[in-house]
């Protein structure tokens, strides 16, 4: 104890002795942070979802900065899409579109009518009708899949990046809100890069409302369960700074604000909350019984390590998300574990200065509701203490049998990383999207990256036209095929040829600028597979398929074939989040209990560990029976939870031992930390929660079935502390001396 207080009791002293110059130095660094906060970098979705150093990764640029070729999609509806004017006007449209930056082609049903005229439209509706009824299926539908649809393709120059293809997009809204069109005819943009873009801009506008509402019910629900304490938003007040610092310390070590990074900043409100709370009420409770002085040095060197455990035992529940080789997650854990350092860090001293230029005194006894509420509760869960550890081993068997149930049922619970799972499904991107997909296939197809294959030579381009045709055959989802076999053959009377001088010849007449669209180099190539629209898990199920199909037909010694693109990016990362999601929680139980054996050095340091398994399988048991599915933010649940529950139950095992040492009662102690502590707790979980049901209304189905998962993890980890935990002491019956604590502590 003597170690432990001598590391805080300097803190005490300077946060009793410079407030004011504490308060200004937080100021400053706030503004400094702000500045920084401009600093910190966006992120492509690749870059979220692939680890651009493993193998996938590094064929996924290769293929990307070469082959790489984003296409913008402009619907056109009207009620006469043959109209001679509607063709004119969108020839105009096209030659202002490829006049933009990077833009390689526009074309139109317009030019293919104008192909078929000579290279001009026709005066009457019943010549382009004419000329569009003789155009082969394939045509049609790529072009005119209805009487009241036609679809226009803006591609993107070869090897442009994502964020290259994003600055694109304003220059064409701006030209087709600027078309001449008949009255009647509208024309929507859609493809990856269009559709990202309105998808990206939705979400933060639904993420900045629901943090906002966030916000206001956590303040709500402070203001109801903790106004019992005198200036009851300083939590509040503690937290802003917290992130402002966090923001700023994301901008020096270019830490990008990616999904993870936004995924993290409503467990960061709750946990940074959390932290003022257990100061704020420790304090209150010692100023009661001495001066602002001492009770500012009992809380800081008592309040102060327990937090600080707590803290590290969540850090290391996030600290296990790192196991996973998702970029995005990493993020996650990074941010995660960033903020609840800076707002530990910030309430350490930032309380204790506010508290002390306020001079800060409690408020009378059973002043207000919460004033005469909590000290009931406070009373009530001292009594439900004493009952719990008198039946310690029924609740326990009861309550891990519970969970064992969930834990053997969470493999059944499926894995959705579908755009229904995300995006609502009346959002107008969404909208025009499905509209397109339904007509004409995936926007995305799959590319084969094929290395080690000589395209010059006949054997080569017998494998892989081999290799085409079958995989076609064997998979109905596929819409075409597109490789240098084809292109040979339709430049060589649809056959190929069967000896190298033939060979030589077909390639000598391809213009290299074509052929270049097909190989990198003699050895290196690519085939493109259209496919129609597909759900992620079909797309899974796809790529296996054609995985195994390759393998069946044995690609050349020394060479291989990955398929690679965008396509494979959510199907890679449904596969690592079934590999990652349990390895993720399991690495989360054995990191915390390893801290906490080596702090306390006893077992009694094991009991927080109880109540978390307890909440991880409730949780799955709340899924299944809610009929949740997982999805990208729900699959760090487990480790999620780990890390907010472990705050929870260690400080409630910390308040156990301070009464122990106190008392050497431990069946009182265990009463008096539930009392004491469980009232902190309550009001901590509870703000987090009504935090987190403001996700529930969130537009987006991502957003809404996090929060969902949240409010039940905050909620089972706040009965595992107060219900849970007595029992496991109780169970344990042992001393837990301060002294057993290693010198770190």
């Amino acid at each position: 104890m003597e170690k432990t207080e001598a590391l805080f009791s300097p803190v005490a002293h300077l946060v009793n002795h410079r407030p004011k110059a504490i308060l200004a130095t937080m100021v400053l660094l706030a503004i400094a942070a702000l500045f920084c906060a401009t600093m910190i970098p966006s992120q492509e979705s690749s870059d979220q979802y692939l680890d651009k150093n493993s193998p996938a990764g590094i064929i996924y640029d290769l293929y990307n900065n070469r082959y790489g070729q984003d296409t913008y999609i402009l619907v056109i509806q009207g009620s006469d899409l043959s109209d001679p004017d509607l063709l004119n006007d969108l020839l105009v449209l096209e030659k202002q579109i490829r006049r933009i930056d990077h833009v390689g082609s526009a074309v139109s049903i317009a030019d293919i009518v104008a192909q078929n005229h000579g290279g001009t439209i026709p005066g009457t509706s019943a010549e382009v009708t004419a000329i569009t009824n003789a155009l082969p299926a394939d045509t049609r539908s790529t072009y005119l899949p209805d009487k009241q649809m036609s679809l226009a393709y803006v591609v993107i120059d070869q090897g442009v990046s994502s964020d290259t293809s994003s600055m694109v997009e304003p220059y064409v809204v701006t030209a087709i809100d600027e078309a001449t069109l008949p009255p009647g005819v509208s024309i929507e943009l859609t493809g990856n890069t269009p559709y990202n873009i309105q998808l990206a801009d939705a979400m933060k506008t639904a993420f900045l409302t629901v943090i906002i509402a966030c916000i206001m019910l956590m303040l709500l629900v402070l203001a109801l369960l903790f106004s019992n304490m005198r200036y009851w938003f300083l939590p509040v007040i503690l937290l802003v700074f917290g992130l402002f610092f966090m923001f700023g310390i994301m901008g020096i070590l270019q830490i990008p604000a990616n999904d993870g990074a936004l995924a993290a900043f409503p467990i960061l409100l709750g946990l940074g909350i959390d932290y003022a709370v257990q100061f704020h009420s420790r304090f209150d409770e010692e100023r009661r019984k001495s001066s602002a002085d001492e009770a500012m040095y009992t809380t800081i060197t008592s309040t102060g390590p327990s937090v600080l455990i707590a803290l590290a035992a969540t850090a290391l529940g996030f600290a296990a998300m790192y196991i996973t080789p998702i970029p995005m997650i990493h993020t996650f854990a990074t941010v995660s574990i960033l903020g609840i350092t800076c707002s530990y860090v910030t309430t350490l001293v930032g309380f204790g200065a506010l508290a002390h230029l306020l001079n800060y005194t409690p408020k009378p006894l059973h002043a207000g509701i919460s004033g005469r509420l909590m000290p009931a509760y406070g009373k009530n869960l001292s009594v439900l203490a004493g009952k719990i550890a008198h039946h310690a081993i029924p609740v326990l068997i009861i309550a891990v049998v519970i969970a064992g149930i969930g834990i053997s049922m969470d493999k059944d619970i499926l894995i959705d990383m579908s755009q229904q799972s995300m995006v609502p499904s009346d959002l107008p991107a969404q909208l025009v999207s499905d509209k397109v997909t339904s007509v004409a296939g995936s926007f995305t197809p799959l590319p084969l990256y094929i290395r080690g294959i000589d395209t010059t030579t006949v054997n080569g381009i017998t494998w892989i036209d081999r290799m085409c045709t079958y995989i076609q055959e064997k998979n109905d989802e596929i819409a075409s095929i597109d490789s240098l076999p084809a292109l040979i053959r339709s430049k060589n009377n649809g056959v190929l040829p069967t000896n190298q001088a033939d060979l030589n010849r077909v390639l000598a007449t391809i213009p290299p600028e074509q052929l270049a669209s097909y190989r990198i180099d003699t050895t290196t190539s690519i085939v493109t597979i259209s496919t129609k629209s597909m759900t992620v898990n079909q797309q899974c199920a796809f790529v296996d398929n054609v995985q195994n199909d390759i393998a069946w037909l044995e690609p050349p010694a020394g060479s291989e074939v990955t398929p690679t693109g965008d396509f494979t990016l959510y199907t890679s990362l449904t596969e690592q989040v079934k590999i990652s999601k349990d390895q993720m929680t399991m690495l989360g139980f054995i990191l915390i209990l390893i801290f906490l054996l080596l702090v306390y050095r006893t077992w009694v340091a094991a009991t927080p560990l109880i109540p978390l398994i307890c909440v991880v399988g409730w949780n799955s048991l709340a899924m299944i029976a809610l009929g949740q599915n997982y999805n990208l933010l729900t699959a760090v649940l487990g480790s999620m939870t780990i890390g907010v529950g472990s705050e929870y139950t260690v400080l409630v095992m910390e308040r156990y031992i301070e009464e122990v040492k106190a008392t050497g009662d431990p069946f009182k102690s265990r009463k008096e930390a539930v009392r004491k502590i469980g009232a902190a707790v309550t009001v901590s979980g509870l703000v987090t929660a009504s935090g987190f049901s403001a996700l529930l209304f969130a537009p987006f189905p991502i957003l809404s079935s996090f929060g969902l998962a949240t409010v039940f993890a905050v909620i089972f980890s706040l009965l595992g502390s107060i219900l849970i935990m007595p029992a496991a002491l109780a169970l344990v019956a042992g001393v837990a001396p301060e002294e057993n604590r290693t010198p770190e502590s």
